[in-house]
């Protein structure tokens, strides 16, 4: 009896062992069908090859020579769109490996599943909310992606928690049909999803404002970069891992030219 007591749980022990073996796997393969659909992604459009998104525009005008120019500026955005006409622009965050194409559309479910070029994936893709306005963009745009194990898409947000972190990587910088934006990174934290930071139409003052100081007072970090009611807004938002009643969020307003 012993003995085929033993000989069950080996067994049991074995095919444990072989569906979890699977399950990674699966995951591997899944990631590197993702890698390779974003580094054609990155190559149709002519992203900058030095660490992916590791280039940083220079910090101002007088940094800047005729050889020296922004290496974000000749993003074809065109190229991308062959490929799928619901592509809007392209999200980066200098200094990290999010770099991806930005997708826009037409709900909040579709590109959770598929790659910015339409096929399956589990990493999904970078989009944006389907309420946003886009051109012109409104007060508050939010973006989703995926918080992946190892790291892509959405994953390095997390990193926003880490003390020094945000001085490594303190701005997002996205391109349209316009040009280059760079927004300055301003709050990091975790809302429930029934927060302001979801709501793409603030259009009270007051509404703005409360939304502004909640975020600036519940952030993780402290960047000394105080949005107005008048700011542009981006919300990066992904999972934290823990349930589904919050998401973790980072915030940047738009630079303004001085």
């Amino acid at each position: 009896m012993k003995k085929r007591t033993r000989r069950i749980l080996i067994a049991g022990l074995a095919a444990v062992f072989a569906v979890s073996l699977g399950v990674v796997v699966c995951q591997q393969l899944q990631y590197g069908k993702n890698d390779r659909a974003i580094d054609d992604a990155r190559r149709l459009a002519g992203v900058p090859a030095e660490g992916k998104s590791a280039v940083r525009r220079p910090q101002s005008a007088s940094e800047e020579t005729e050889e020296e120019t922004d290496p974000w500026a000749d993003i074809d955005l065109e190229a991308l769109r062959e490929v799928n006409e619901d592509v809007a622009g392209w999200l980066a965050i200098p200094g990290t490996d999010i770099s991806y194409p930005l997708i826009r559309p037409q709900d909040n479910e579709t590109y959770l599943t598929r790659s910015w070029d339409g096929t399956p994936t589990s990493a999904g893709s970078i989009f944006l909310d389907y309420r946003a306005a886009w051109e012109p963009r409104g007060f508050n745009t939010i973006i989703y992606g995926h918080n992946m194990r190892n790291r892509t898409m959405f994953g390095s947000l997390r990193n926003y928690r880490k003390d020094g972190y945000w001085e490594q990587c303190p701005e997002i910088c996205l391109i349209d049909d316009e040009g280059v934006h760079y927004y300055d990174i301003f709050a990091a934290w975790e809302p429930r999803v029934t927060d302001p930071p979801f709501s793409p139409e603030i259009t009270t003052e007051k509404g703005r404002q409360s939304f502004i100081d909640t975020a600036l007072g519940r952030s993780a970090i402290h960047t000394g970069v105080e949005p107005t009611v008048d700011s542009e807004i981006l919300t990066l938002s992904t999972c934290t891992g823990v349930g589904h009643a919050t998401r973790w969020v980072v915030q940047a307003a738009l630079r303004t030219e001085e």
